[in-house]
């Protein structure tokens, strides 16, 4: 038997062994897609809210969309929480579904009641279920797509190179291969973290680094087309990437993207969209550029936009009490990203939860050395620290292994096992939730809020009446944000006047759109010249879809 055959034979039989043995970090206490499910029954039993199914994936399993609301939904603007749009953020989709308890739980709550009263919420926990269930098989990786079978290496074949479970751990990690010509070295305070080496510094590399794996179809190539394929938060259309793996073959392609998007598109009441993601803009808020202002094309948010982010990215951060949040990603293609640049409404992107900083413990005695200066491998050496504070199993010990592609020559596999940087343990949601709900109530208390403030009726002579009608914004945000004019998604406020049935305008239109009103103030007067032989009693009102309804009844005498 060949050699590759025979280990690839053993990877499977260990892995078998293995997959029961070992339990995965994040993921054996959060929810599959049955116990989700069942959870959604629960919620669906109250008589606040719905549970629907936007659309089925390829596998069959449903997205679903939970709407609390009272009354009819579609009669208030509303917000849009989206959960873990990159699928191995689960816990962006248990954050999302609790939400949706507590809002139902607590609906009589003073903080509670007026977003219940305002505001429908549309909230979708997992929006890429086939992805999001792929955390609970085994051998466990940290998988973004979907099940549609791609040809990510561009070779004729599907899923034909994906990761193996070279030590049968039951999970993927990473492999180091010694290396002469590789470019990272051990760290000079925990040989377990890798860094990487700096000539200029006179380092040398000691080690190659890959997922862990063989080289299945042969190609030189390292993992690079298995199972897996669209992912979710790499799909949309605004700075979509051609090509690249997990885009998919174009944009909005999936079945669970175009559910997301027509729902989005089919509900102008969606005021703002939330999205659980690593994709960050509430820690690390979106920099406008002026100069990016004048562009065709926009990629950046805008200066009208940046201090209203600005000021609810503080608020935000002001009541979560995180430091030190990682970097964002990049988000190409990305939903938080879509929602704002092609949907046009504010979106705000939170990853919700991070290893937390541990402090580094001064050495006790002269049997353990001083920490070096090394500034490289911060964050790895900070995450051990944590999983050894909470007793944690969430790193591999590198263990040397046979490996066919690299015969005569050390490899080792280990590293931190998948979904510990994305997901907290489940016991420290329910605080977090609390965080993100207090902040979405004052979220809910920041958005616009437009009422007719002020009318005047003035007889002049002959039955004819100047009515005069003035709108104010007393909310914190404007009517619609800049990037919602631009690009003429939202609907914009309309100012009307209904009269008697023997009444007639006869200067002026009795329904005009408005500009956009700024926050805290921004009003729009407006004037008609009303024929009104007989009197009786107008109403002006002002209404969009995303901001609400007022109105007040007028006597035309």
């Amino acid at each position: 038997m060949p050699e590759r055959l025979r280990l690839s034979l053993w990877i499977i039989i260990a892995g078998c062994l293995g997959a029961s043995a070992v339990p995965v970090l994040a993921v054996a206490d959060y929810p599959n897609h049955e116990e989700y499910r069942k959870q959604l029954a629960g919620l669906a039993a109250s008589d606040l809210a719905t549970v629907t199914s936007l659309g089925k994936t390829q596998s069959g399993r449903d997205v679903f969309l939970i709407t609390i609301s009272r009354g009819k939904p579609e009669s208030k603007p509303a917000l849009l929480i989206v959960g873990n749009v990159h699928a191995p953020h689960l816990a962006g989709g248990e954050m999302a579904m609790r939400l949706a308890r507590a809002i139902v739980d607590k609906r009589d709550d003073e903080k509670i009641k007026p977003i219940l009263d305002r505001f429908t919420l549309y909230i979708i926990p997992r929006p890429s279920p086939d992805a999001t269930e792929a955390a609970f098989a085994k051998p466990a990786y940290e998988r973004e797509g979907n099940d549609r079978a791609t040809d990510d290496d561009r070779d004729g074949k599907v899923n034909e190179d994906g990761f193996d479970d070279l030590n049968g751990d039951g999970v993927i990690t990473m492999m180091r291969i010694a290396d002469p010509t590789g470019e990272w070295i051990e760290h000079p305070d925990d040989a377990r973290v890798l860094i990487k080496a700096d000539p200029l510094k006179n380092e040398t590399g000691k080690y190659r680094l890959l997922t862990e794996g063989i080289d299945n179809d042969g190609d030189e190539q390292f993992n690079e087309d298995g199972p897996g394929g669209v992912a979710f938060n790499r799909n949309f259309t605004h700075r979509y990437p051609y090509f690249q793996p997990g885009a998919g073959p174009h944009q909005v392609s999936e079945p669970e993207t175009r559910a997301v998007a027509d729902f989005a598109f089919d509900h102008t009441n969606i005021a703002a969209v939330i999205a659980f993601t690593p994709e960050d803009n509430l820690f690390h808020p979106w920099k406008p550029n002026a100069q990016q202002d004048r562009a065709r094309i926009k990629t950046v948010i805008t200066s009208a936009d940046s201090p209203y982010h600005d000021f609810i990215a503080k608020a935000y951060r002001e009541i979560h009490g995180g430091k030190d949040a990682p970097p964002s990603p990049a988000g190409e293609g990305s939903f938080s990203e879509w929602a704002y640049f092609h949907y046009g409404r504010w979106s705000f992107a939170a990853r919700g939860w991070w290893v937390p900083k541990v402090e580094v413990k001064p050495a006790e005695g002269d049997a353990k050395p001083k920490p070096s200066d090394e500034k490289r491998g911060n964050d790895d050496l900070n995450t051990l620290r944590w999983l050894a504070a909470n007793k944690i199993d969430g790193f591999v010990n590198w263990t040397k292994v046979d490996h066919p592609d690299f015969k005569g020559r050390q490899v080792e596999v280990g590293g931190f096992k998948p979904f510990i940087l994305l997901n907290p343990p489940i016991a420290e949601l329910d605080g977090l939730t609390e965080k993100h709900l207090a902040w979405v109530s004052q979220l809910a208390g920041l958005m616009p809020r437009v009422v007719v403030s002020e009318t005047k009726v003035e007889p002049l002579g002959a039955n004819v009446l100047r009515v005069k009608a003035t709108v104010i914004n007393t909310g914190y945000l404007p009517s619609m944000s800049e990037m919602g004019r631009i690009t003429r998604q939202p609907l914009p406020l309309q100012l009307a006047i209904e009269l008697p049935k023997d009444a007639t305008v006869i200067q002026g239109t009795p329904r005009t759109q408005l500009a956009v009103l700024k926050g805290n103030g921004g009003t729009d007067e407006h004037t008609w010249l009303i024929h009104a032989p007989t009197g009786g009693s107008a109403r002006v009102k002002v209404w969009s879809s995303s901001v609400g309804e007022h109105g007040v009844e007028i006597e035309l005498k």
